[in-house]
């Protein structure tokens, strides 16, 4: 699973804080960070989600996880950490035999 926008903005919203806080604390573009959301970009750079999830509290990984509709994100209120977070991991192995 790529990057998730929309667990951001869950994220963001349960840790009560705006688009635009965030976006002046860490020096971002509110347009471009409204399509991280959105999911209008499908793959934000590395560094900046790093430091969202940093500015949140959260883990990095916390936005590469699929959720269902309506599905709650359950975030630990001390820790920030999500309480659970369901990853697919995928490999590829080349055995080179072939």
């Amino acid at each position: 699973m790529g990057f998730n926008g929309k667990i951001l903005k869950k994220i963001r919203e349960q840790k009560d804080v705006t688009q635009v806080k965030l976006c002046r604390a860490l020096k971002l573009h509110q347009s471009l960070y409204s399509k991280y959301e959105r999911g209008k970009v499908k793959e934000p750079p590395a560094t900046i989600i790093k430091q969202i999830a940093d500015y949140l509290g959260v883990p990095y990984e916390s936005f590469f996880v699929e959720l269902k509709e309506n599905e709650p994100v359950l975030i630990n209120q001390t820790s920030g950490i999500p309480e659970r977070i369901d990853v697919h991991v995928h490999v590829k192995i080349d055995w080179g035999l072939g």
